[in-house]
């Protein structure tokens, strides 16, 4: 019976072991990179972003309340904004991202892939460019945050007489967003407007 007792504090001990701990937290919140099993064509993609005639131009904004009857809109002041030329190679990753991407699991492009891109920033009230663009297909990307202000009543005393005193207590909830858009320049020269949300 003393045994017993002993082995089951020393499994106690080993079990709070905080290195252990922190390794099975690890494991149990792993992510897995997945990658596209597809060659990456520079020179299509570099061919694609050669300067052409066309003009990207577009708004970043995220609808803050959909209950409101002015829906209300934050734009995206000062986010980068990715612009990638549609290759096969880009079909097969968002096909991918598409079918595996959940919290565990992220499908990232390749590096060279990744520097196939144009980027841009957004001005104050969301406005973005995208200029001397050929005809093609791009796929748009953007991730911003948006901020919601809610208040609640918080009990800050009572009296004598069990009477609780109420106060209003302000607090935030921030949502972060992935925005994308495929877009068409269908002919030299078009000026194509999106709406980036």
């Amino acid at each position: 019976m003393k045994h017993l007792f002993i082995i089951s504090i020393l499994f106690y001990f080993l079990s709070c072991n905080p290195i252990k701990n922190a390794d099975r937290l690890a494991e149990k919140n792993k992510t897995t990179i997945v990658y596209p099993e597809f060659n990456f064509n520079a020179d299509a993609a570099k061919k694609q972003l050669e300067k052409g005639n066309g003009l990207i131009k577009g708004v970043l904004y995220k609808s803050t309340n959909k209950l409101s009857v002015t829906g209300a809109k934050s734009f995206g002041r000062g986010i980068k904004v990715d612009l990638y030329p549609v290759t096969d190679y880009f079909m097969v990753w968002y096909q991918l991202r598409e079918k595996k991407e959940n919290k565990k699991t992220v499908v990232y492009l390749s590096d060279e892939a990744y520097s196939m891109r144009l980027e841009t920033y957004t001005d104050d009230y969301g406005r973005f460019e995208f200029k001397e663009m050929k005809p093609g297909k791009y796929f748009l990307q953007a991730f911003m945050s948006t901020s919601k202000t809610y208040s609640r009543d918080v009990v800050v005393g009572t009296n004598s007489y069990g009477t609780q005193f109420y106060q209003k207590e302000n607090y935030n909830v921030i949502d972060h967003h992935r925005v994308e858009k495929f877009v068409e320049i269908s002919n030299s020269g078009d000026i194509i407007e999106v709406k980036l949300n």
